[in-house]
């Protein structure tokens, strides 16, 4: 049998290689059927040469199947090493395999979390009066709660932690289920359990360390509807925050059945009043979460506890979740959890933040946002948690594009669908394995709603928003002249192709609707040159006589790649924009050639990199005013284009229009007209006066590359010029078409990949 490509990328385990390999997703183009672990070993062993694996678990999801393995060495267990094959319920036909393979030596030091932990539990207080024969029965009663918070709810963002909150604040809930025993309710059902931690070994060191602020077992007689005052916590009385855990934990873990996810085999312990830390934190192994009473307790605000739910969630789905960026991942997951709960009763007042009120309420302002525009994935490097990556929060850069599709579902189909966006992120996530990166973790997500929901249009919304992020990505990217010469109905176009999949590509091969001309590469099984170099190519496309100078023209492509590894080829849609002829300024762009200021280190934590900022200024005595054929010229040198933003503020108001935003431009150079007809944000300066100073703002996030500003200028347009040559339509430099597609509103790049279409 013909051995199919992962073999040559992974380790034959047993054989471990030295280095460490990039976890990997893979989508079969041929059916195989199996219906045991067994049968999928030799599936494996057959196919990827992958052999020695140990099994791990059977796990279910909605309408899959995971078997799950890991390597048959020392601390496999304990590390991250993960293949997990998911198969579809009920066809038994394999339909996902996830891949991440370590070396021996990196398990090495690998250990699993053992820490102890002593706990004071309901059972525990009751369990005398069930030996002497009392009954335990389920009972409702009423709970009275913030929901999610006062600040919220009250819309009051002057709210501080040590007023007293009106009785507006809170919600009052009947029905909640609750163990009762001798006419004493106890915060306990099948669901959840609140716990008392009077001994925690944090640190591992196998030293049981006393918890300061042992509270006890919250009972009542009757109702658990007391309100908050935080003056009962320093005597240790925490009814109303073991309310609060109770309450929103319960709900939650219902909803998350409701979707199908009966994944917690115990009931969910919390202890809502651990330690003196201003932080929470999910425990999966101990089975129990800790919220922080710091300079607030963190059990008032439920953004915090459905946070720290989503952790216990994501660590039932998949046990060893550590390494790759599942740091960054899971705390994005976390961050949407809360933010989703809250957006079915809150969609107008601060939806897209979360910790709105613990996050004020603390020593340090830590509120995050689920709209980071800004935000973009860089690959190779690592996203752990709470870290900033390119000049933005990790965490965000994952909460923000899970959020946006939920907005845009909700707003298109409306709140029907708000629980088919929350089952299709679970379901992606149950299908991965330890190690997992972001672009990994996005396909899964789509691959996912293609089988939840086949008739929707809810992979495109994924894909669409993980694309924004550069967190899915085109196979390849095409750079051509912004400019056309049209002779006799004919245009030859230069195109630069970079590979951005991540991958060795073995086949290439493109179409284009107005041409004649097939462009194709065959890099071979183990070439890796079009993984790090560009290819180049030459077509001729058909223009329409009819066609004037200064009007935009559409190249529509298809692209067909191959890796070679037996998976569904990949296939794209471009539409490449282009100018015909070349417009005449009526300024010339200013010569610069100066230096731009690169971004620089700092140390730790969220504070991130310190931003390079320059800004340069251009005075026009013109008193013309921007008419409806406007541009503006940007010519940049950088070696990597995704670290600047760079904007343009008028001469009078305080209005700065972006013209790039961190794009994922793989040329070095971006040089360009900005065209108030074919940009939107370059638009927005119409009508205004071109005399004044206006001001260029260069900024660098991210440490490493520096770059240069050649030229700028903003001018009106007095006509066009066709290019008299070949020669002068066929110079590559100049940012490339693609560069100047993502900054315009009538061209729409489409990504359509076989592998996530239905079967």
């Amino acid at each position: 049998m013909k051995k199919h490509i992962l073999a040559l990328l992974f380790p034959i385990v047993g054989l471990y290689g030295t280095a460490p390999l990039a976890s990997t997703i893979d989508f079969p183009s041929d059916s195989v059927y199996v219906t045991s672990s067994d049968e999928v070993k030799r599936f494996l062993a057959q196919r990827y040469m992958l052999t020695g694996l140990v099994n791990e678990s059977v796990s279910t999801s909605l309408v899959s199947t995971q078997y799950r393995f890991y390597q048959g060495f020392n601390n496999a267990i304990a590390c991250s090493s993960s293949v997990v094959v998911t198969v579809d319920k009920n066809t038994k036909e394999v339909i996902q395999i996830y891949t991440h393979l370590l070396s021996e030596s990196e398990c090495q030091s690998a250990k699993d979390d053992n820490r102890a932990i002593d706990l004071n539990t309901p059972e525990q207080t009751y369990a005398p009066f069930v030996a002497a024969g009392s009954p335990k029965t389920i009972v409702t009663t009423t709970f009275n709660v913030f929901d999610p918070d006062p600040l919220t709810a009250l819309e009051d963002t002057t709210l501080e932690y040590s007023d007293v909150i009106s009785s507006a604040a809170y919600s009052l809930y009947s029905g909640v289920e609750v163990t009762e025993v001798e006419g004493i309710r106890y915060l306990e059902n099948s669901r959840v359990r609140a716990v008392d931690v009077r001994a925690f070994d944090i640190d591992g060191d196998g030293v049981l360390e006393s918890d300061i602020s042992q509270q006890g077992i919250i009972t009542s007689a009757s109702d658990f509807t007391i309100e908050r005052d935080i003056k009962d916590y320093e005597n240790k009385n925490t009814q109303f925050l073991d309310t609060m855990a109770f309450y929103h934990i319960d709900k939650s873990v219902q909803y998350l059945q409701q979707l199908g996810f009966d994944i917690f085999s115990e009931p969910v312990q919390f202890d809502a009043f651990f330690g003196n830390k201003d932080n929470s934190t999910a425990y999966s192994s101990q089975n129990v979460i800790v919220f922080g009473n710091g300079v607030s307790a963190d059990a008032e605000d439920a953004d915090v506890i459905l946070h720290e739910l989503a952790h216990m969630i994501n660590f039932s789905l998949v046990k060893r979740w550590r390494d790759g960026d599942t740091g960054a991942i899971g705390e994005g997951l976390g961050d949407y959890w809360a933010a989703s709960s809250r957006y079915r009763t809150n969609k107008t007042f601060q939806p897209e933040i979360v910790f709105s009120w613990d996050g004020v309420n603390t020593s340090k302002i830590s509120t995050r946002i689920l709209n980071d525009t800004e935000a973009r994935y860089v690959p190779g490097i690592s996203y752990p948690a709470h870290v900033v990556r390119n000049g933005t929060n990790a965490d965000q850069l994952w909460s923000t594009p899970l959020f946006q599709v939920l907005k845009l579902a909700i707003a298109e189909h409306g709140e029907r669908v708000h629980e088919h966006i929350d089952r299709i992120i679970w379901e992606g996530i149950a299908a991965l394995g330890g190690g997992v990166t972001m672009p990994d973790a996005a396909l899964s997500i789509v691959k996912a709603a293609e089988r939840l929901y086949p008739q929707s249009n809810y992979s495109d919304l994924f894909v669409k928003q993980f694309k924004a992020h550069n967190i899915l990505t085109n196979t390849v990217v095409f750079y051509a002249p912004q400019f056309l010469m049209v002779k006799d109905e004919k245009a030859t176009i230069p195109l630069d192709i970079y590979n951005i999949s991540g991958k060795s590509i073995n086949k290439f091969t493109g179409s284009f609707e107005q041409s004649d001309d097939v462009i194709s590469f065959n890099v071979g099984v183990f070439g890796n040159s079009f993984s790090q170099k560009k290819q180049q190519a030459t077509i001729t496309v058909k223009v329409p006589d009819s066609t004037q100078c200064g009007e935009a023209f559409t190249l529509n492509a298809e692209t067909v790649t191959d890796f070679n590894n037996q998976q569904v080829p990949t296939q794209d849609e471009y539409s490449i924009p282009f100018v015909i002829c070349t417009p005449k300024l009526t300024h010339i762009p200013k010569v610069e050639n100066s230096a731009l200021i690169d971004a620089t280190s700092t140390e730790g934590g969220l504070g991130g990199n310190k931003i390079g900022v320059k800004s340069y200024l251009l005075t026009l005595s013109d008193t013309a005013v921007l008419n409806n054929d406007f541009s503006v010229s940007l010519h940049i040198k950088h070696k990597r284009m995704s670290d600047l933003k760079v904007t343009l503020t008028p001469p009078i108001g305080d209005r700065e229009i972006t013209l790039l935003a961190y794009e994922n431009i793989q040329q070095d150079e971006f040089n360009q007209q900005l065209m108030s007809r074919f940009n939107q944000e370059v638009n927005r300066l119409k009508g205004e006066s071109l005399e004044g100073t206006w001001t260029l703002k260069v900024t660098d996030r991210a440490v490493g590359e520096s770059g240069e500003l050649v030229s700028w200028g903003i001018a009106n347009i007095s006509g066009y010029t066709k290019p008299e040559t070949t020669k002068d339509n066929s110079n590559r430099s100049g940012g490339g078409s693609l560069g100047w597609l993502s900054l315009l509103v009538l061209v729409v790049i489409k990504l359509r990949e076989t592998l996530i279409k239905n079967r």
